[in-house]
């Protein structure tokens, strides 16, 4: 089932009939909340309040840009996401099924779900209230453009889209590169370290590439996937290059493969 595009959606996040006074946000019902994000947890989702509410919805995030996102399959999300937890991840897409933000009605599994409006509206809620350590994600639309073009098949109009998305790209803290060195296609991830009196970029990630097809298809593949790569800098960061190239090939598998859960 092709799910449904954005531009078919409504865009207007969730909350925005919150009236807004000096100190608080009032609902319909005239309760009083101190944000949006905690109109949504207390008030819809009916959840205590906790210590780890900034978490939680930072991953409902990430879960519901997965399942916007065509490129990516319910398995790799699994891996990615919660680790290889297939359990915790299968009950995950059932809850939010259960409580409207994805749709099941025409017999789609919960894993594979489309966003229900409700579900489009507070993603763009959580995307526009991110907490500032978290780093927002402005360039999902371009990335469109690239599985837009991976899909026509039109060499050229790639190339086009992979250049405009390198361009919106440059300036992040961690980004993923094509670059040639050496005779060598390479692509490498950048990323931005602040530990020191002086924070600076530096090359945490390579594959190298004896031609440029083979990168390509390697960065198309990470440019679908832009909202995780301050996620896999991490990994590169915390846990080395190797890791992070086990990592990828892990989703590589998990993303061609239907019984790699």
């Amino acid at each position: 089932m092709m799910r449904k595009s954005r531009r078919d959606r409504q865009n207007l996040p969730w909350g925005w009939w919150l009236r807004a006074t000096d100190s608080a946000f009032e609902d319909q019902d005239g309760r009083h909340w101190k944000s949006v994000r905690q109109a949504f947890w207390g008030g819809r989702l009916n959840f205590p309040s906790s210590q780890f509410v900034p978490e939680q919805l930072e991953l409902l995030l990430r879960v519901l840009l997965h399942l916007d996102c065509e490129a990516s399959s319910w398995t790799e999300a699994g891996y990615d996401l919660f680790a290889g937890d297939f359990i915790s991840w299968r009950f995950y897409c059932c809850w939010l099924a259960s409580i409207g933000l994805t749709s099941t009605v025409d017999g789609t599994a919960p894993t594979e779900a489309s966003l229900t409006e409700e579900g489009f509206s507070v993603l763009l809620m959580l995307q526009a209230t991110r907490d500032p350590d978290w780093v927002d994600l402005p360039f999902s639309e371009i990335a469109e453009l690239v599985q837009a073009s991976t899909t026509i098949g039109a060499p050229d109009a790639l190339m086009a889209a992979l250049a405009e998305f390198e361009r919106g790209v440059g300036l992040r803290r961690n980004v993923f590169a094509r670059e040639v060195i050496n005779e060598e296609y390479l692509v490498t991830l950048t990323g931005f370290e602040s530990t020191g009196r002086m924070p600076t970029r530096r090359i945490i990630w390579s594959a190298s590439f004896s031609s440029a097809g083979p990168r390509d298809a390697l960065f198309v593949w990470l440019a679908k996937r832009v909202h995780r790569w301050d996620d896999w800098a991490t990994v590169a960061f915390e846990r080395g290059a190797a890791a992070l190239t086990q990592h990828m090939f892990t989703l590589f598998l998990a993303a061609d493969s239907p019984t790699a859960a």
